[in-house]
């Protein structure tokens, strides 16, 4: 009897092993962008209905991403060398600015929501007009 808990209990742990190896192996700065890409439409859906729940919890997810996998790291890193910092501020600024949507829309404070709002979205887009086609090549001569 024990031992049949025991095969049931090993069973799960491998098939939980395997789901998530294949969730940090599906991880890449392609998934991560499409991600924070759909929150960003979520949070711009819910703000035209003064969800601010849906905007909170949209906003987490966005200072919440996962991280760039180490290989992809180092790849966008030998591409931009110096600019890595700056490239970096783009990403803090962002997730920073998320947590402060968050914040703002648990106040359910509009005008606070829709502004920093814009500041993220400025920020989203100032890293992309900077490094976007830049780390696209990098990351495809990596492949």
């Amino acid at each position: 009897m024990i031992s049949r808990y025991l095969l049931c209990a090993l069973g799960l742990y491998a098939t939980a092993t395997v789901a998530v190896a294949q969730q940090e192996s599906a991880t890449s700065l392609k998934t991560i962008m499409q991600g924070l890409r759909n929150d960003t439409v979520s949070i711009m859906d819910a703000m035209l209905v003064d969800d601010f729940t849906a905007v909170a919890e949209a906003a987490v997810r966005i200072s919440d991403h996962p991280r760039i996998p180490p290989e992809q790291v180092s790849l966008v890193a030998a591409e931009l060398d110096s600019e890595m910092a700056a490239f970096k501020q783009f990403d803090t600024l962002v997730h920073d600015l998320s947590m402060s949507l968050r914040e703002a829309a648990e106040e359910g404070d509009r005008f606070r929501v829709q502004k920093t709002f814009q500041d993220m979205i400025a920020g989203c887009l100032g890293c992309h007009l900077a490094y976007r086609q830049r780390v696209i090549s990098a990351l495809a001569e990596g492949n």
